[in-house]
């Protein structure tokens, strides 16, 4: 395959790619507030808990995959403030992420921290999300049904490897 033919390939799919991060950090939130509405449940502080880490996640997913883009065409700035972004909120997404899974999966035990039945469900989905979105930037990437080699090595047993985000994120780290 010819190299501008790949990089085409590879501009389009980030081009795709950081859209659906940052529409799904509002998509997804929409459709658990519908999906409560049209069931007649009610979402309450627990799920809110859980979509902040969550939509963070997503936006920082989406601002790195653009900065991946642009860093294409030899205009790094976008990528190294989502970079500083992503190092100065490590921790903080961490723990977030991991409290309102803890959370979600606490109000199953403890039924009275969730407002309904819908908010439980919601909440334990959104935490869940948080916590892999979290895994699968800042360490393996979890993410193999988009790209036909990442799923061929998968399937290969070779096991998850290091997120691109994780290994920009070192790199970035080590340079002064």
């Amino acid at each position: 395959m010819e190299i501008s033919t790949r990089r085409e390939k590879l501009r389009k799919r980030l081009s795709d790619y950081w859209r659906l991060e940052i529409g799904n950090a509002f998509l997804v939130p929409a459709t658990a507030v519908f999906v409560a509405y049209t069931s007649e449940s009610s979402i309450g502080w627990l799920t809110i808990l859980t979509f902040l880490p969550m939509c963070a996640l997503l936006v920082l997913g989406g601002l790195y995959w653009r900065g991946k883009l642009l860093a294409l065409d030899g205009n790094d700035e976008a990528l190294h403030a989502a970079l500083r972004i992503a190092d100065r909120f490590d921790g903080i997404l961490c723990v977030t992420s991991f409290l309102a899974l803890g959370a979600a999966l606490a109000s199953w035990v403890f039924p009275q921290m969730s407002v309904s039945l819908g908010d439980r469900i919601a909440a334990t989905v959104c935490g869940l999300l948080a916590a892999l979105e979290y895994v699968n930037y800042y360490h393996r990437q979890l993410q193999h049904f988009d790209n036909a080699a990442d799923f061929k090595r998968l399937i290969s047993g070779k096991g998850f490897r290091k997120s691109q985000m994780a290994a920009d994120l070192e790199r970035f780290r080590s340079t002064p």
